[in-house]
């Protein structure tokens, strides 16, 4: 979410940007009207488009491996709740938001409703085939649709009456409360927004710059002129209304004097490239989809979402985890294979428990082969759903790894497991995303650079020599060295990340 909010931002402020430097001080109006629309929605469309990145909008590629890298198990991670945060948080903010967008949104529907409530206390009266509802309690005139709101005030004998006809007819056959319906709600959701506001405002202009134009198709600029300047009727102040006697009438009477003119075809071209850039930029960024292993029965809609690594509620298996652990003892099953092989040992298998409760992405991170590792996998996929992990009371996803130990019995016999061996199934714990390293072994040193799942430096991940007590820290910038003349392996490892194991060669 929070990605699409910075995308529309950024585009729909450039978008604007470029208006205001190209096409705020033109008199084309339907192409003005037209591009405000079309940028607006233009903005509000190209976040949600996910097209396959074009060859040459490559971003630098994640740090690679200088060195066989196999993932281990964490050796200890605390889950714990939440400490208790600021209250500037983010639920405060996103309460700010809805307060202050259900504030709008209540104004919107007071502009709605307010010319409905006029309609039913009007009267009807019919000029030169027109329908006009003449109001008792408003002042001036205004136009919501179809429906022209005159003030019983003013005097169908006065000369100015036909102009004032004709210009609510422009809005009415302009369709321009439409446009002030869409911008409004637009304002509802983002507010917050410069640009929200600015295009609220040059819309409105707009809508009468084109209301003057159609009025002076029958009329003589400076009869009109004179109709305006002598005008001392009022604006209603309604938000989703259009009026003869809205403001600007300054502006008005300049626009009216200047001369229409083509906007010069460079300003379009550049106002096109800019749509462009922008459609490139955010809609055409993402990597094709590789299609997932079917044995793992991965949701392409959900490997998006965020996965958390400490929650406050934890995943909990009908009738408790040790149920689980159960249910997967039994319904694991010691290979023939293994068997005959003599091969026992460690199986850690991960699974991700979705928001609805269901497992996906079973699969092993750390195996011993000979059958075991695919017998787990049907094992575990084989569960019922579980109640899911919880964080600020609301579902959300959560990676688990399990151990599930092979262990021969010596000729004993086992009647779940079948002959010959016995499965165990360890706690399963919270495990979070993979470290990236990017390190190499020389002259009986390792060094390199220790990487977070967004690709900035890691500082103070934990880097221990394997079967030794010498070790180290990385640094502010990720960056570490480490004398390994014992042992040429590494573990290194950092709290809420899946471990790293690196072998020297």
């Amino acid at each position: 979410m929070s990605n699409y909010l910075i995308e529309l931002s950024v585009s729909h402020m450039a978008l604007i940007s470029g208006y205001w430097f190209f096409l705020r001080k033109e008199r084309q109006y339907v192409k003005m009207r037209f591009y405000l629309i079309g940028s607006t929605l233009l903005a509000l469309i190209i976040p949600l488009l996910k097209l396959p990145k074009l060859p040459f909008n490559n971003t630098s590629e994640e740090p690679v491996d200088a060195v066989s890298m196999e993932a281990i198990p964490p050796d200890a991670i605390t889950i714990s709740p939440m400490a208790d945060q600021s209250i500037w948080n983010y639920d405060l903010l996103i309460w700010i938001y809805i307060v202050i967008s259900v504030f709008f949104l209540f104004k919107f529907f007071s502009g709605v409703f307010y010319p409905i409530y006029l309609e039913r206390r009007s009267n009807y009266e019919k000029f030169n085939d027109l329908y006009i509802r003449k109001v008792g309690n408003i002042k001036g005139s205004f136009t919501f649709f179809n429906w022209i709101f005159l003030s019983d005030a003013i005097d169908t004998n006065q000369r100015d009456y036909d102009a004032i006809l004709k210009h609510e007819q422009a809005h009415a056959s302009l369709g321009h409360t439409y446009d002030l319906i869409f911008f409004e709600l637009f304002k509802v959701c983002f507010w917050w927004l410069p640009t929200t506001w600015f295009i609220i405002k040059e819309i409105k202009k707009i809508h009468e710059y084109q209301a003057d134009a159609y009025v002076l198709k029958s009329h003589d600029v400076d009869q009109y002129s004179s109709i305006l300047i002598s005008s001392t009727l009022k604006s209603n102040g309604l938000s989703l209304a259009s009026s003869f006697h809205d403001g600007l009438i300054l502006k008005r009477l300049i626009a009216m004097k200047q001369q229409a003119k083509k906007v010069s075809p460079w300003k379009l071209w550049v106002l096109s490239a800019l749509s462009a850039l922008l459609f490139i930029v955010f809609a055409c960024s993402e990597e094709k989809q590789n299609t997932p292993d079917p044995d793992f029965h991965t949701d392409a809609s959900k490997m998006g979402e965020e996965l958390f690594t400490i929650v406050e509620e934890l995943p909990e298996f009908e009738g408790g985890m040790d149920a689980f652990y159960d249910y997967v003892g039994k319904e694991v099953k010691y290979p023939s294979q293994a068997l005959q092989m003599g091969v026992e040992g460690h199986v850690f298998v991960n699974f991700v428990v979705e928001k609805d409760g269901s497992l996906s992405d079973v699969r092993v991170i750390r195996g011993i082969g000979a059958g075991c590792d695919r017998e787990v996998v049907r094992g575990v996929r084989n569960a019922a759903s579980f109640k899911p992990g919880k964080q600020r009371g609301k579902p959300v996803r959560v990676r688990m790894v399990m151990p599930v130990t092979f262990k021969l019995s010596e000729g004993e016999t086992n009647a779940d497991n079948g002959k010959g061996g016995m499965i165990i199934v360890e706690y399963a714990q919270i495990i979070g995303n993979e470290l990236k390293v990017d390190a190499s072994y020389a002259n009986g040193e390792w060094s390199g650079t220790v990487y977070d799942e967004g690709g900035k430096g890691l500082p103070g991940a934990n880097i221990v020599v394997a079967g030794t007590t010498a070790g180290t820290v990385s640094d502010l910038d990720g960056t570490f060295t480490v004398k390994a003349n014992e042992s040429k392996d590494l573990h290194i490892s950092f709290m809420g990340y899946e471990s790293v194991k690196l072998e020297g060669k």
